[in-house]
């Protein structure tokens, strides 16, 4: 099979998916009978390319590293949006890593409704499709025959959302517990330390796992939209992230983390979807777990989800240290999937 491939977005992430695809191709290829082109590539900043051919990838890596625009790149008409792209590039696949609005899941939102129209497949990192839409899009998706993949969007690439179509068939999920902000999680790993809340902050903006306005981890919204995407997509449920009972780390002090410790515990912004008869609630709030909880023993910027069933009693899955190319290695399993017939349809 030949993918024709579009990518909206081109930063961290996509261009750490672009390097993989290029480190990949020949896997691909002998593995999954799977060849691909990249026919466009949209940005917000840096222009947009479209080449129904083929646009070099190292190049437009090359472009972007040197902090030019991939507008010379193209060989097409111009464009003067993300909708005029979508429109405009011959495309099979869309691989979508624009920007996220926690409170809106727009523009992303939008962008994949719109691709799912046009009846291309799409695979994206962006959880406000999955969190404020999963319904309309998935049954658009499977009226279209088309994939809608998003993998990436809980916990990087790790096999978490999968399990809802290969692995927990004929069960149901009863209760999620997670520790899913990897930058609250190294806060409160560091405020263990008697570090305080604003230089730990300080310290996960200089390693780059948290934005410069961090409003979104320390509030909790980015954990209740990634507990509302595990929810939707695991339980059923159609929650909104403003459904969530959310609390955020906002006022919490390093004597607060280590009393926790020193009474045998740890504090943890815990993450909560739980069903409730017909009904599934869902939670963001920082709780002192015990030393007993596994939950409790996930470090620094890891992340980690336990599941409870009516079939297994309980499977937890723990993601390490992480960055862009987990993330985009997500993308790369959703693509082959794809392939491979693996959506519904």
């Amino acid at each position: 099979m030949h993918l024709k491939i579009a990518m909206l977005g081109y930063g961290h992430v996509a261009r750490e998916l672009a390097r993989l695809l290029l480190r990949k191709a020949d896997v691909l290829q002998k593995e999954y009978d799977l060849t691909f082109s990249v026919t466009g590539i949209a940005t917000q900043s840096r222009g947009y390319a479209i080449n129904p051919d083929g646009l070099n990838l190292a190049e437009a890596l090359a472009v972007i590293d040197a902090g030019s625009r991939l507008d010379s790149l193209s060989r097409s008409a111009p464009v003067q949006d993300t909708f005029a792209f979508l429109e405009a590039c011959p495309a099979d696949l869309i691989l979508e890593a624009t920007w996220l609005n926690p409170q809106t899941g727009q523009p992303a939102t939008d962008y994949v409704r719109t691709a799912l129209k046009l009846g291309r497949h799409v695979v994206t990192a962006n959880k406000g499709p999955v969190a404020f839409a999963y319904r309309e899009l998935a049954e658009l998706a499977r009226q279209k025959k088309r994939g809608f993949f998003f993998e990436s969007t809980v916990m990087d690439g790790a096999p978490v959302l999968v399990l809802e179509r290969e692995a927990l068939l004929a069960s149901t999920v009863n209760r999620i517990r997670g520790i899913l902000n990897s930058t609250t999680n190294y806060i409160l790993s560091s405020m263990e330390k008697g570090i305080s809340l604003e230089e730990a902050v300080a310290e996960t903006q200089r390693i780059g796992i948290a934005e410069a306005d961090p409003s979104n981890d320390l509030e909790g919204w980015d954990a209740a939209v990634k507990t509302v995407v595990l929810a939707n997509v695991l339980m059923g449920a159609d929650l909104r992230p403003t459904d969530v009972d959310r609390t955020g780390i906002v006022g919490l002090t390093a004597a607060d983390a280590r009393e926790a410790v020193a009474a045998g515990e740890r504090l943890k912004l815990l993450c909560e979807a739980v069903r409730d008869g017909d009904m599934v609630r869902a939670s963001v709030q920082p709780v002192r777990l015990p030393l007993s909880d596994p939950l409790s023993h996930v470090a620094q910027s890891s992340s980690a989800v336990t599941i409870e069933t009516d079939t297994l009693p309980q499977i937890t899955i723990v993601e390490g240290v992480t960055d862009p190319s987990t993330t985009a290695y997500g993308m790369l399993v959703d693509m082959i999937n794809i392939a491979r017939g693996r959506y519904k349809g």
